[in-house]
């Protein structure tokens, strides 16, 4: 079984070989559960300089490495407890798409990741997915006091089980377990930029994905 520092360790070279950046990056640890907590948020290139009008979509990673993690780590034998990556996207919606209703946004987002799971796996789809999406619309008042809306935004989170994806006695299978799904990541983000903008005139967005 891996350890917490080598998962985090595969991780980040994951992302580095995507194309990927890290924006924000924060470790916990509470004692009296035994749990460390990973939060990661992850950028394709971009200009330096970013506002609500330049901002490409990104995704948010995030696990919770618990006690009973840590005992397979050291070799106790453990009935299955899943070891979830969290992946988080988010889309800030621009100006010139906000009259779209949000049943056309979420339709919008989902199409884009359609097209990106078409891209990485164009012989293993049948139905088209769906993809749940939250739209959050945030408002802050204006110069009359009165409530104007200043973003919306899409997202959308999903779950990826790291222990159904290798075989513990094979440590080659975590690495590519993870470069798939980072990578993957890296098309999705990809994909939704193309779709709702913000991304950097397309520097260094996308990079071929191996899907073997």
């Amino acid at each position: 079984m891996v350890s917490y520092d080598e998962l985090v360790a595969t991780l980040e070279d994951a992302w580095v070989a995507a194309g990927l950046h890290e924006h924000a990056l924060a470790e916990t640890y509470t004692p009296a559960t035994h749990e460390r907590g990973f939060r990661a948020e992850l950028f394709p290139e971009h200009d330096e300089l970013l506002d609500d009008s330049t901002m490409p979509p990104w995704v948010e990673l995030t696990f919770v490495w618990n006690a009973a993690h840590q005992l397979r780590a050291e070799g106790r034998e453990i009935e299955h407890e899943p070891l979830d990556l969290n992946w988080t996207y988010l889309v800030l919606v621009q100006m010139n798409l906000r009259d779209r209703t949000d049943s056309e946004l979420v339709q919008m987002f989902q199409r884009a990741v359609q097209r990106a799971m078409q891209r990485v796996f164009p012989n293993e789809l049948g139905e088209p997915l769906f993809v749940p999406v939250d739209v959050r619309r945030v408002y802050h008042n204006n110069a009359q006091h009165q409530p104007a809306l200043a973003q919306i935004q899409l997202v959308s989170t999903n779950l990826t089980d790291l222990l159904e994806q290798w075989n513990p006695h094979e440590m080659g299978a975590l690495r590519r377990a993870v470069r798939r799904e980072v990578q993957l990541a890296s098309v999705i983000l990809q994909s939704l930029s193309d779709t709702f903008g913000g991304q950097s005139n397309g520097r260094g967005t996308y990079r071929p994905v191996e899907t073997a």
